[in-house]
């Protein structure tokens, strides 16, 4: 007895149902399938392309709500960059336009509403307007909802790959943002994380989410110092 390809197989939504970080497995895919088929190949097989095609329909809804993210919190914090064509400040409208904003401006003004924007409006501001909820979480539930799943109801012990998938691409975006290369016209750099090339700060583990490490010179281990500003 074979399984009609044809036939979409049925399926149990898991919070590991695809992997977010690289090309999912034709043994994870098939951990979603049940019914009386659920053991052939062919059933397996269906499922897997399924899998596929949902990471990618949930992978461009994520980069959307996250242009969309971008782009508020640029408009929110007054971020500029200076057009290479006219040579007018302009305001900033998408990633594009914050990478350039950061190349041309390392000024400590320009870091602190980079970390606004990065490391506490999708978070702390987030939660304020929409229940609660962080800016991943809320992109998490809807997805979740237009898959026609609930989020609540799944057996979570961990985040779920929709959440890791939102997690890879908002770094992705920030690491494409922040890369450094010859056309930078300085050398600061703004953290949330410790930097390990220094050992000017010890260890610590329940500092507050408005804390960062900032450096005018990138180059110079010694230049890196901790700021923070109030709790909103």
């Amino acid at each position: 007895m074979t399984s009609n390809n044809n036939r979409t197989p049925p399926i149990q939504w898991r919070w590991d149902r695809f992997d977010a970080k690289q090309v999912t497995s034709l043994a994870q895919a098939s951990r979603s399938c049940v019914g009386g088929e659920c053991h052939l190949l062919s059933t397996h097989q269906a499922m897997h392309r399924r899998v596929q095609q949902d990471k990618k329909e949930v992978s461009h809804i994520i980069a959307g709500k996250l242009h969309k993210l971008l782009h508020d919190a640029a408009n929110i914090a007054g971020m500029t960059y200076r057009c290479k064509l006219t040579g007018h400040i302009l305001p900033c409208i998408n990633s594009k336009d914050i990478r350039l904003a950061w190349m041309q401006d390392g000024s400590e003004e320009n870091m602190q509403r980079l970390a606004w924007m990065f490391y506490y409006y999708g978070t702390e501001i987030h939660r304020m307007g929409r229940s609660t909820l962080s800016h991943g979480e809320w992109v998490e539930q809807k997805v979740m909802t237009l898959l026609k799943d609930d989020v609540r109801e799944l057996p979570i012990g961990q985040r779920t790959c929709v959440h890791q998938l939102y997690s890879k691409k908002f770094n992705d975006f920030r690491t494409n943002i922040f890369r450094k290369n010859g056309s930078f016209t300085h050398r600061s750099m703004i953290n949330v994380e410790q930097p390990k090339q220094t050992s000017l700060f010890n260890k610590n583990f329940k500092r507050g989410k408005s804390v960062f490490f900032v450096t005018l010179d990138v180059r110079d281990k010694t230049e890196w110092r901790k700021v923070s500003w109030p709790q909103a």
